[in-house]
């Protein structure tokens, strides 16, 4: 890994690396951040196993035709569930409260579980070197990861054909639950 992963807790890698599974754009960066997440895939599944992990992943979060999951807080928090309302639009003004942007050339809207997940580790890191930075990442989770994240994951579990995607949805869920803990109600 780079160097920069050396220098994250446990927490901010696997935040991370969920980024990178949820992001992933191909079949190669789809297993690389699989495997990252559960070391013993990398000898335990198959061709084949992989083959319908990327379908599986495509017909959760990619398309074509509707998403079984998609990964947008602006589905789940709005009444209409709709990408790019309003749930966008407070997540992107709360980042750029903080000096922070999406990388437009990527199209991918602020409110992506991709996103999500790196934001919050980047207040993760931030909160271990600046403590005003730890009210932050708590409303963050109390105001915005709770209200969605969970829905979320239920999504995966009830329409997830392979293994793969069910293990990142514990993942998911475990990663949530360890912030929680960690800051939740401050």
């Amino acid at each position: 890994m780079d160097s920069i992963y050396e220098s994250l807790t446990e927490l901010e890698k696997t935040g991370l690396t969920l980024r990178d599974f949820f992001n992933s754009h191909d079949s190669h960066s789809l297993k690389s951040a699989y495997v990252r997440l559960n070391p013993s895939a990398a000898v335990n599944l198959t061709d084949r196993a992989w083959l319908e992990a990327e379908y599986d992943f495509n017909a959760l979060f990619v398309g074509p035709g509707k998403l079984l999951a998609a990964p947008f807080a602006s589905v789940y928090l709005e009444e209409d569930a709709l990408v790019m309302g309003k749930a966008t639009l407070e997540i992107r003004d709360f980042m750029a409260a903080l000096g922070l942007s999406v990388n437009q050339e990527s199209n991918i809207p602020d409110d992506h579980i991709s996103c999500v997940l790196e934001l919050t580790t980047l207040l993760l890191a931030n909160t271990r070197q600046t403590s005003p930075y730890r009210s932050t990442l708590t409303q963050y989770i109390n105001n915005y990861l709770t209200k969605w994240v969970p829905l979320y994951i239920e999504k995966i579990k009830t329409h997830a054909q392979t293994t793969t995607l069910y293990t990142v949805a514990d993942i998911l869920f475990y990663w949530l639950d360890e912030l929680k803990r960690e800051y939740q109600y401050e």
